[in-house]
């Protein structure tokens, strides 16, 4: 398992930074097509949906709402594609209020966990630039493997046993210190000046980026579910490999907005 998960790893993460690289609109439809298998690996694992069952329209709005909300961004600005998720979502309530039908609360957080990183993703590509992605990403992944590594050689009491058993409090801390080295020598590497301001950030986005993978393993022992989805080997589905990524691009999307502007002008 672990050879086959470093094997993907080697293969998608050059084409994951290959499309950061080429920026606008590239990485922008990519923020909106893996919002849209989010979505979908969300509804079934909640059950929404399963094999063989036609899709009713409140599944398709859903695997529709990130692109919708992401091509509304890049029309109307960051205010329109939050504003397109909320209006899908009252969309769902209202529609399902009318046809007397009780609307399932997975649906309309699938909208909300799918778009709004989407959106964010791509705002903050949009104002940042290749650089200001890279960043998050580097703290995300550098979060990962220092949490793994740590926990791995180290051990130590379990950071959150009934969720994710195999989760040390020296691996979060190895993760935390991995995120603030890995955020420091990129900006080292694009010549910006390296803060402790920025590193603190980073530290923070490596907390937040941990929370986001819990949430998802308390998602699936809810719905007893080993993984979200078979669609790359050794890690999973989509959202078992962006859980992190996406609970920390509002965050830095939302620090964008504070700065007006990317990590360059942090």
């Amino acid at each position: 398992m672990l050879w086959t998960r470093i094997a993907s790893g080697a293969v998608l993460a050059p084409l994951f930074l290959l499309v950061v690289y080429l920026e606008t609109p590239w990485f922008n439809i990519f923020a909106g097509a893996i919002g849209v298998m989010v979505a979908f690996e969300y509804m079934r694992l909640t059950g929404f949906i399963s094999t063989g069952v036609t899709w009713n329209r409140h599944a398709i709005l859903a695997v529709a709402t990130p692109p919708v909300a992401v091509i509304a961004l890049e029309t109307g600005g960051l205010s329109a594609g939050v504003a397109a998720v909320a209006a899908l979502i009252v969309l769902m309530v209202l529609s399902g209020r009318a046809s007397s039908q009780a609307v399932a609360g997975p649906i309309q957080a699938a909208i909300a966990y799918a778009a709004l990183p989407a959106v964010a993703l791509a705002y903050v590509m949009d104002v940042g630039g290749a650089v200001s992605v890279f960043w998050l990403v580097a703290v995300v992944w550098a979060t990962d493997i220092g949490a793994y590594a740590v926990g791995r050689i180290v051990g130590g009491p379990k950071l959150a046993p009934s969720i994710s058993p195999q989760k040390t409090w020296p691996g979060a801390l190895g993760g935390v210190v991995a995120a603030m080295l890995a955020a420091s020598t990129l900006l080292w590497g694009y010549g910006l000046t390296v803060t402790l301001a920025l590193a603190g950030l980073a530290a923070g986005l490596s907390v937040i980026s941990q929370v986001g993978d819990l949430f998802e393993s308390a998602l699936k022992r809810h719905y007893h579910v080993k993984d979200s989805g078979s669609l790359i080997p050794g890690h999973g589905g989509i959202m078992d490999r962006f859980d992190g990524l996406w609970a920390a691009a509002p965050v830095v999307a939302a620090v964008c907005v504070v700065m007006q502007g990317g990590v360059r002008q942090w």
